[in-house]
């Protein structure tokens, strides 16, 4: 059976592994999905830099998840969020297929649009991302090099999380951007970054299409596709 997961807003932390780490694996291990969508902000903080980083080493449990889905021939897409950026189309030793902002796909006969959401939000919450994943910048950071960019990020990253602020506003725009969407042409609108799980079904004029944003990874939130149908579900903690 033809089967496509997508999942993001895990924000795995390595200094702070819980069970949505374990849950990974264990999606590793029991699945063999088609396809595997990562929808962005997957990490607290990832970064390709041209060097070796310690960031390899730190989500070496992540890497080697991401290897087994390999393994398998699983397609994997990611999506970058505004805390997983510059990617080159790597993983550390896995290669996936990174996307800055935004891509389109083909499920069945229904055409989706994909983005982490991090530039639909608009402005003041698009502002970070527009800012960091400047192309610029990112030169700017892999200049300065791991040593100095990984301590700061994962201090701004803890920084951010604990004030977060228009959660709802968020939430509602990427709503709005997924209508829009529809009207353009598409059938089915993916998106994260409101850590908010939803599906919603539009009607504009004769069209229908569908909206749904993945939700977070860390809270159990995942989206599956399979016989045709999309379905948001939890996963279960395997246990250690």
């Amino acid at each position: 059976m033809t089967e496509w997961i997508f999942l993001g807003d895990a924000h795995f932390n390595p200094f702070r592994k819980d069970e949505s780490w374990r849950a990974l694996k264990g999606l590793a291990r029991g699945t063999s999905p088609e396809g595997l969508v990562l929808m962005g902000d997957l990490f607290d903080f990832w970064f390709g830099f041209d060097r070796p980083s310690r960031l390899s080493a730190l989500y070496s449990e992540i890497e080697e998840a991401l290897a087994e889905f390999q393994r398998k021939g699983t397609r994997i897409i990611f999506l970058e969020g505004n805390h997983d950026f510059y990617l080159r189309g790597r993983i550390g030793g896995v290669q996936v297929e990174s996307h800055r902002w935004e891509a389109t796909m083909h499920l069945g006969d229904q055409r989706l649009y994909l983005a982490h959401g991090d530039r639909a939000a608009g402005p003041p919450y698009n502002l970070p991302s527009l800012l960091l994943k400047n192309p610029l910048t990112c030169r700017l950071l892999d200049a300065l090099g791991p040593g100095i960019v990984t301590k700061v990020a994962f201090w701004w990253s803890a920084w951010s999380r604990r004030n977060e602020r228009g959660a709802m506003e968020v939430a509602r725009r990427l709503r709005r951007f997924a209508e829009k969407k529809i009207r353009e042409g598409f059938d089915v609108v993916i998106l994260a970054h409101s850590h908010q799980a939803e599906a919603s079904l539009w009607r504009t004029g004769e069209r229908v299409g569908r909206y749904f944003n993945v939700g977070s990874w860390h809270e159990g939130d995942y989206l599956r596709w399979s016989s045709g149908r999309f379905r948001l579900e939890k996963f279960a903690d395997p246990g250690p």
